[in-house]
């Protein structure tokens, strides 16, 4: 099955590699790296999964997806490169992400996991977790 595939991200190595993983299954992947324009695309273009780097998430207070999650199915994963910005994609997908995808990928099928899981968890949001992160002890 091919998707439309938005990735608002500033990462062009990140890119690239979704691409050269995605374009070849018959996907059609689009960048947008303003948020401004990503969100006009996302209401005009409605792709069937939305990748949204912590960055921009955070810079957007939760329009990205807010707005996203209105069109169904919803499948929006969470794109973050360190554990340092974990609780902000945590905080993200309390507001609606379905999948975090940690940066860069180790292994080609972990895009298409997140990209399956994301789908799995926007039509069953009861498989989702609803408990906070456990607080880290200096």
């Amino acid at each position: 099955m091919s998707m439309k595939i938005l990735i608002v991200d500033s990462d062009c190595q990140f890119l690239r590699k979704a691409r050269d993983l995605l374009e070849p299954r018959g996907h059609h992947v689009v960048h947008e790296a303003n948020p401004d324009r990503a969100l006009q695309r996302l209401l005009k273009w409605r792709p069937d999964v939305i990748m949204v780097s912590t960055e921009y998430e955070s810079c957007c207070n939760g329009t990205l997806l807010s707005d996203f999650s209105r069109l169904q199915p919803r499948p929006a994963i969470l794109l973050t490169s360190a554990m340092t910005d974990f609780t902000k994609a945590w905080q993200a997908w309390q507001r609606g992400g379905d999948e975090v995808l940690f940066k860069p990928l180790l292994h080609s099928s972990e895009l298409h996991t997140a990209i399956m899981s994301a789908r799995q968890n926007a039509l069953c949001p009861t498989r989702r977790p609803v408990a906070r992160p456990l607080a880290m002890s200096a």
